[in-house]
C-alpha cells in the first residue's frame, strides 16, 4: 500500500465517525438513553470487526495477555463515550470537536508524567497554546459556556489516557485484539447499564443502529489499516479534518455555523496538535504506537 492509499483510507475512517455522530445526533440522542445507543453500536460493530479477522484468519491474534488494561480500557471508553453522544443534546458538531481535539494535548502531559517520556520546553508552549484554543472554543465564564463542556474535556482525558494504555502494552498484544476487547467490554458495561432504562425500538431505529454500528467498525478498521501504513507524521494529523467535515455536516444537516470563536480556536489547536506530532517525529517517538510493536506488524504478518 502506497501513501496516498493509506491517506485515503485513514480519511475515510475518521470521516465514517463524523458520519456516525451525525446519524446518532439526528436520528437517535433524544429518543434512547447513552447506553443503549452505545450498547447497540458496539453490538453491532462486532460485524465488520468480526469479518475482518476471519478475512485475515486473525482469531489466534485475540489471545488475551493484558485482561484488566482491556477492561480499564472498556470503562474509560464507555464513560468517554457516553459524555459525548450526551453532548450531542446540547452542542453543535463544530463545538463538539475542537474540544476533544485536546485529547493529544492530554496525552503529551501524560507521556511526560506516566510514561516516562522527556518533553521539551517547545512541545510544552504548543500545548499551552493549544489549551488556550480549547478555551477560545467554550469560553469559560460567558453565556456561551454550559457545565456540558466538562464533560467533554473530561471525555478527551480519558481518550488521551486510552492512547497512553495502547502505548504502553502495545508489545503485548494486536491492535486487532484492542479492538475486539474494546468493542466487548464496552458492549457488555453498557448493556448491563441500559436494562433498567432500556426502551422497545421501532425497526425503522434498529436499522439506523445497526447502520452506526457497521460505520463504527468498518471506521475502526480503516483507522487501524492506516497506522499500519502510513507514518505517525502522516496518520495523525488526519484526524484534524474530522474539525472540518463536522463542520460541514453540521451545517448541511442542522444548520449550524461556527462563529468566530470556535473557527479561531479550533485553528489554534490544529496548528499546535500538527506541531507537537512534527516535534515527536523529530525526535523520533511514536505518538500512538512503537515502530516495533506487535500492535504495527499486526496487518503485514503472513500476508
Amino acid at each position: 500500500m502506497n501513501v496516498f492509499s493509506g491517506v485515503c483510507i485513514g480519511f475515510a475512517g475518521y470521516t465514517l465517525f463524523v458520519i456516525l455522530d451525525t446519524i446518532i445526533k439526528k436520528y437517535l440522542v433524544d429518543s434512547y438513553s447513552v447506553f443503549q445507543i452505545n450498547f447497540y453500536i458496539c453490538l453491532f460493530s462486532f460485524i465488520p470487526t468480526l469479518i475482518t479477522i476471519q478475512v485475515l484468519h486473525k482469531w489466534h491474534s485475540l489471545k488475551n495477555d493484558i485482561i484488566i488494561i482491556q477492561l480499564m480500557r472498556g470503562i474509560f471508553g464507555l464513560i468517554s463515550g457516553a459524555l459525548v453522544v450526551y453532548s450531542f443534546r446540547i452542542h453543535a458538531l463544530s463545538e463538539i470537536y475542537p474540544i476533544l481535539f485536546s485529547a493529544p494535548l492530554f496525552l503529551t502531559m501524560i507521556s511526560h508524567f506516566f510514561l516516562n517520556e522527556k518533553v521539551g520546553i517547545r512541545r510544552w508552549t504548543a500545548v499551552i497554546i493549544g489549551f488556550i484554543g480549547v478555551l477560545i472554543v467554550s469560553r469559560p465564564g460567558t453565556i456561551h459556556f454550559s457545565i456540558s463542556y466538562l464533560g467533554l474535556f473530561i471525555s478527551a482525558l480519558l481518550m488521551a489516557i486510552n492512547i497512553s494504555l495502547v502505548r504502553k502494552f502495545s508489545n503485548n498484544q494486536s491492535s486487532i485484539a484492542f479492538t475486539f476487547y474494546a468493542f466487548l467490554s464496552a458492549a457488555l458495561i453498557n448493556g448491563i447499564l441500559s436494562i433498567n432504562n432500556h426502551i422497545s425500538m421501532s425497526i425503522n431505529d434498529t436499522l439506523i443502529l445497526l447502520l452506526c454500528g457497521i460505520i463504527c467498525g468498518i471506521g475502526g478498521n480503516c483507522l487501524t489499516i492506516a497506522s499500519k501504513f502510513l507514518e505517525s507524521s502522516v496518520f495523525a494529523p488526519i484526524q484534524y479534518s474530522q474539525l472540518i467535515s463536522g463542520s460541514a455536516l453540521g451545517f448541511i444537516v442542522f444548520n449550524d455555523i461556527p462563529d468566530f470563536y470556535e473557527v479561531f480556536g479550533s485553528t489554534i489547536i490544529i496548528f499546535s496538535g500538527v506541531y507537537i506530532i512534527y516535534r515527536e517525529t523529530q525526535k523520533g517517538i511514536r505518538p500512538f504506537i512503537k515502530k516495533d510493536s506487535r500492535f504495527r506488524d499486526q496487518f503485514n504478518r503472513g500476508h
